[in-house]
């Protein structure tokens, strides 16, 4: 067993061995070592937890590594010994497969080799993709492969073993798990490589086949959970672009799971299908605001629930404005919505139900419900918010708001302030505060916030106001009487110096 100082020695020691004798054999004969040392202890550890062990020193491993491969030219690491590479790969440690990997993809030159002269070597790091350890820096590297067909088809290899009846060892790698739960645990594991794929290129199209296999497990009714879990998946999806969500629209996956949301309508044991169902189509909006006018019955049917609030139960409640923010997060989905009910007032009516219900309800009811009215007005223009946090109440929720901050409730607090912060952003809303009296005597009321932090807060929004009023482009919106504008830079001011003790005058 190597304890943290033994390893930390030997890490010394092979650092100068190196540098002594400076060259690609010396440098692989290290890292096979290394490799072969933390895998001698991983086993000593899960069979003697009497001994003293310590966490390798990570930072010294990859200095090691780093150094050894950086000295080797991208050829020469990736196609002249190539075979150096494909024999350490399957092998090695995680530990220190993760930082070779790393090294490897920061190599200048190193993609293009393994897209085509070693493509070897990239199919043999695909193959330990579902390595706890080494798999975020291996899913990184095959996001520049999967281009690739041969590396495709590797993939999708993996991903077929894990239904073939001699598939224990390959679920094994990922999980103790059935055949069904480790295929989506393995399409997690690839989604990640399509997440990364989507942050490096517009070009999704090498993964479509992917996304196919997604679905096939969102469409099978014989697993519920695994159904939930591909679900989650096109959530992530959803979230990481709207070139993404826009593929999964075009691709009519959308359509598709739509379907099923409406079909499990009528099975009373398929309500957490509708429930994630609602919240891939909310996370869908809120990347491509666009799928809104493609599910018109949808999107009234969340809005009734905001206006029906008061008759749903505690989770239903959450659930829907947590579902509603999403929904009107962007900007282009609040003008959407705009568009979809100029000619009524349901938008009108649900905006008024969410203000009321900011008002009412348990302690944690209206900290939440307040928090997902925030998150509505995060992406506006100055036009928008105030008629929106008109239609939300207005005057009256002012009042409330102010008469809320008043009171010793730290948590309920807190959630105000985001709410101010939030909507101090716009000068109409900032207009509509500075002109209610009871706002204007608690801002400068110097013994309002006792505590450091929400007195921090307190000055944060006073800042911002005399910020937009000073600005030239909102000042015109923020007509502030000055005197009270001068008090409140007053009260920012720190507080004078107390006057020196007669012994301090003295001296």
């Amino acid at each position: 067993m190597t304890n943290m100082k033994e390893y930390e020695e030997i890490i010394e020691n092979w650092r100068n061995e190196y540098i002594s004798n400076r060259n690609s054999k010396k440098g692989w004969e290290i890292l096979e070592n290394l490799a072969k040392l933390q895998m001698e202890s991983d086993q000593g550890m899960e069979t003697d937890d009497n001994t003293e062990t310590a966490d390798f020193d990570d930072f010294s491993t990859s200095k090691l590594i780093s150094l050894i491969i950086g000295d080797i030219p991208a050829k020469d690491l990736l196609v002249d010994h190539q075979v150096v590479l494909l024999e350490f790969i399957p092998t090695s440690h995680p530990n220190v497969l993760r930082h070779v990997v790393r090294t490897i993809r920061e190599k200048e030159g190193s993609i293009a080799f393994l897209k085509s002269s070693s493509l070897a070597v990239g199919i043999a790091i695909a193959r330990r993709v579902t390595d706890n350890v080494a798999g975020e820096e291996i899913r990184r590297v095959l996001a520049h492969l999967v281009e690739n067909s041969y590396i495709c088809d590797d993939l999708k290899s993996q991903l077929n073993d894990l239904n073939g009846r001699n598939c224990s060892a390959s679920r094994s790698r990922i999980y103790s798990v059935n055949s069904m739960q480790g295929r989506i645990i393995y399409l997690k594991v690839l989604l990640q490589i399509a997440t990364e794929r989507a942050r490096i290129s517009s070009d999704s199209s090498c993964i479509h086949w992917l996304y196919e296999e997604i679905l096939k497990s969102v469409l099978d009714a014989s697993d519920v959970l695994a159904q939930l879990d591909a679900l989650d998946t096109f959530v992530d999806i959803a979230l990481n672009g709207k070139q993404n969500a826009e593929t999964l629209f075009k691709l009519n996956i959308v359509k598709q799971i739509y379907d099923l949301m409406e079909h499990s309508k009528e099975s009373p044991d398929s309500g957490e299908i509708y429930l994630y169902g609602t919240r891939f189509l909310c996370y869908m909006a809120r990347s491509y605001p666009q799928v809104l006018k493609s599910f018109p019955d949808f999107v009234r049917r969340l809005l009734l629930e905001i206006r029906m609030f008061d008759q749903l139960s505690v989770t239903g409640r959450l659930g829907a404005f947590d579902h509603f923010a999403s929904l009107c997060f962007s900007m282009e989905a609040k003008q959407t919505l705009e568009e979809m009910f100029k000619d009524s007032k349901e938008l009108d009516n649900t905006l008024g139900s969410a203000g009321a219900a900011c008002t009412m309800g348990t302690m944690e009811m209206k900290c939440r419900t307040l928090q997902a009215v925030t998150l509505v007005f995060e992406n506006a223009n100055d036009k928008l918010a105030g008629s929106w946090y008109e239609r939300l109440g207005g005057k009256a929720l002012t009042h409330i708001s102010v008469a809320t901050i008043r009171k010793p409730f730290p948590e309920l607090k807190s959630c105000v302030y985001d709410f101010w912060q939030q909507l101090f952003e716009y000068p109409t809303v900032v207009q509509q505060f500075i002109m209610f009296q009871g706002f204007a005597d608690w801002a400068l009321d110097e013994k309002s916030e006792n505590g450091p932090e929400h007195e921090l807060r307190k000055r944060q929004i006073i800042h911002r106001i005399i910020k937009l009023s000073e600005n030239n482009a909102t000042a015109e919106v923020i007509n502030a009487d000055p005197v009270f504008l001068d008090r409140l830079k007053k009260y920012l001011q720190p507080a004078a110096a107390p006057a020196p003790r007669v012994e301090e005058m003295a001296l």
